[in-house]
């Protein structure tokens, strides 16, 4: 009986899908066929499509949640505090490995960053790593550049305390807005907050 092709193919096994999952749409598919011990492209192009991965949301300009955060500088829980109480875009996305993704779309996020100015520290985004970075944006990174608190690191006195919650709670000001009245950091505005609530 003559052999096919049938026989001579090689199973994928879990690890091999892990591994092309994550780097498809990270590193030229050669390089993955080669980091796999693979010489079959067309027959690794066809996992792909089946694994449905050709519509990967990296080749749709996403940033996964973390790579996003990384790129501002900002912990993940802040993003997905952006997402859930500020309304920032977003989107779930479940692969064929049935790994769940949080993304962001880049040009969605600067439009929600222009409406919601005193939420982003913009002089904490480089240049260059949101792109396409709307002309606004380096005015507000001179801007957040130029409040850079000169006390951030100092303890807040009573008054101090009595000061921020009636700004915040009184005068409705923006955390940004009372950083710039206090001469602190929007950190530290934030996290006095939380623990004065906590009192």
């Amino acid at each position: 009986m003559s052999l096919t092709a049938h026989h001579f193919r090689r199973e994928w096994t879990k690890e091999e899908e892990e591994k092309l999952d994550y780097f498809y749409g990270r590193k030229p598919i050669k390089q993955i066929a080669k980091m796999l011990n693979r010489k079959n492209i067309p027959g690794i192009q066809t996992k792909i499509s089946r694994m449905g991965l050709s519509a990967s949301y990296r080749h749709q300009g996403h940033l996964t949640l973390s790579e996003f955060a990384d790129l501002l500088e900002v912990s993940d829980f802040k993003v997905r505090r952006w997402i859930k109480d500020k309304k920032m875009p977003s989107k779930e996305i479940v692969t064929a490995l049935k790994k769940k993704y949080t993304l962001i779309e880049v040009s969605e996020f600067w439009e929600w960053a222009e409406v919601n100015k005193e939420e982003v520290n913009f002089y904490r985004i480089k240049p260059y790593t949101l792109l396409p970075e709307p002309s606004w944006v380096n005015e507000e990174r001179e801007k957040d550049k130029r409040e850079i608190p000169l006390r951030r690191n100092k303890f807040f006195t009573p008054e101090e305390d009595q000061q921020l919650l009636h700004l915040y709670f009184k005068e409705n000001l923006t955390q940004k807005a009372i950083a710039t009245v206090m001469n602190r950091s929007r950190d530290s505005i934030r996290n006095r907050l939380a623990r004065l609530r906590r009192k």
